[in-house]
């Protein structure tokens, strides 16, 4: 993996924090809109994608950044809150945050309350897959806005990270059934949704202790020559408990080649050795391995991609493998849950 001289982003936070600490004293006698305004209009030249919204009553507020659920933007949006310095009267949060229960919505001059909106819901790949309905007749003419205005309300009652990361599928009840739909008013969903994510899909956050538990399979592709490609699969179970923590959002993808016993030994011994680095302080865990046309990629989830870059390439240096690294940012582990049962 080649070493770039400046990191795009890096650079682009660094900007922010400090076309912000330039402005702090100014801002900090605003409020309301005009706080909100000056805030994104530091923020758009450098991340066009994010906004800035405020919590609390200046001098002191909590400066919330938020992608608008945007999962595209959700690695600009971590990255530009790490980076964060200390702010005299300033906290900073990454994403809006669960709202009460009970709000109410108006849009267009229609108003939907929590309680109007029903919700059922069912494990789903790794995710949580919900069913939309409403406790109230709605008009034909107004049933694409209500539907909108539904996914809205999700987003608050949620928060924006885990609708857009936890959440499955969605579906909305056809107007002609709505009499018949049982699900839940939302202000009763949250606790649903929760015990859903850890009981019923497994994901605790806690990371496993002990022996991993694996699964094997085998799967086929289409190659670009129209041959048939078979990939042998081995997926750790045990790492479903951390699927979705917000700090594991980096995959970190290991390939080596493996035409001989000698060199799957060599192979197992970089996958050990980069494992332990990597879990015995919490900074990772191997996910899933996969050996496809002869070669061999061991898939890790990590918390700080740099250091586990360093991690791996330290590895590969002491065993004086041919390893190819990539790195991606996989919030949703949309790779390992490809290969869930």
């Amino acid at each position: 993996m080649s070493t770039l001289h400046a990191d795009p982003r890096a650079v682009a936070c660094t900007s922010f924090w400090q076309a912000l600490s330039d402005r702090l004293e100014s801002l900090h006698v605003l409020s309301g809109p005009a706080l909100v305004e000056a805030l994104n209009a530091l923020l758009q030249p450098f991340f066009p994608n994010l906004a800035a919204e405020v919590l609390g009553d200046p001098p002191a507020f909590t400066l919330v950044l938020t992608a608008h659920g945007a999962e595209a933007d959700f690695e600009d949006l971590m990255a530009l809150v790490r980076s964060a310095p200390a702010l005299p009267q300033v906290e900073v949060e990454a994403f809006r945050q669960r709202m009460r229960e009970g709000f109410s919505m108006r849009m267009n001059d229609f108003e939907l309350a929590c309680s109007d909106v029903l919700v059922k819901h069912e494990p789903y790949k790794g995710r949580v897959a919900l069913e939309i309905g409403f406790a109230k007749p709605i008009p034909m003419d107004m049933q694409d806005h209500a539907r909108h205005m539904s996914l809205i309300m999700l987003d608050h009652i949620l928060g924006e990270y885990d609708f857009a990361v936890k959440v499955g599928p969605v579906d909305h009840v056809e107007a002609d059934a709505q009499a018949d739909f049982e699900g839940v008013p939302l202000d009763d969903f949250v606790s649903l949704f929760d015990a859903c994510w850890r009981e019923d899909l497994g994901h605790t956050g806690v990371f496993p202790a002990g022996e991993h538990g694996w699964s094997g399979l085998t799967a086929t592709r289409t190659a670009e020559d129209g041959s048939e490609v078979e990939a042998v699969v081995m997926r750790n179970d045990a790492a479903n408990a951390l699927l979705g923590r917000a700090d594991l959002g980096h995959r970190l993808s290991a390939a080596i080649p493996v035409e001989s016993g000698e060199e799957l030994d060599e192979a197992r011994a970089y996958e050990d050795r980069l494992t332990a680095l990597l879990q015995t302080h919490g900074e990772g865990c191997c996910t899933h391995i996969v050996l496809e046309e002869g070669v061999r990629t061991v898939h890790f989830h990590v918390a700080d991609p740099q250091a586990a870059i360093a991690h791996a390439q330290s590895v590969q240096e002491a065993l004086e493998l041919p390893v190819t690294l990539a790195l991606a940012f996989d919030p949703t582990w949309k790779s390992y849950r490809t290969w869930q049962a």
